[in-house]
């Protein structure tokens, strides 16, 4: 098997559902990504993220599966960002830690020279981070990612 391109670790401070919650409600998303997510949230079913009009769509993807609140995966495309390359692959897996969460999003799927890669791999620390942040006090940090 080969390694994925891209995992990032963050432990925070709170239970596992509300990790899950933030992750999944489009109310909260938008809050620390400027992303609003929606989704049926079971296999097949479609996710969408929309900027914060509610109208646009930035990126999609697929539910391929799902244990809330413990794991989540799905397709991410962002042709609608206009990058030219197939959907890759992320999945979320929320395991309780002593102090909380430890939450490990796994991102993969890229082709040589992916340019989603490099996007991500500085969006999904800031994205991340400011929901840390704002689960952790009750605000994102500084403005909303928009990553």
């Amino acid at each position: 098997m080969s390694k994925p391109e891209f995992v990032y670790v963050i432990h925070i401070e709170a239970p596992r559902a509300r990790v899950w919650e933030a992750l999944t409600t489009g109310e909260q998303t938008v809050l620390f990504w400027t992303r609003y997510v929606q989704s049926q949230w079971s296999v097949g079913a479609r996710v969408e993220f929309l900027r914060e009009d509610r109208k646009t769509l930035s990126h999609d993807g697929v539910v391929l599966e799902i244990d809330p609140p413990r794991r989540l995966v799905m397709t991410f495309d962002v042709s609608p960002e206009g990058f030219a390359e197939p959907a890759s692959r992320v999945t979320y897996e929320l395991k309780e830690a002593k102090a909380g969460t430890q939450l490990k999003v796994i991102h993969e799927g890229f082709p040589p020279g992916s340019k989603v890669l490099l996007s991500i791999s500085e969006g999904w620390p800031a994205i991340l981070s400011s929901m840390k942040t704002y689960l952790e006090t009750g605000r994102p940090m500084g403005a909303a990612c928009s990553a």
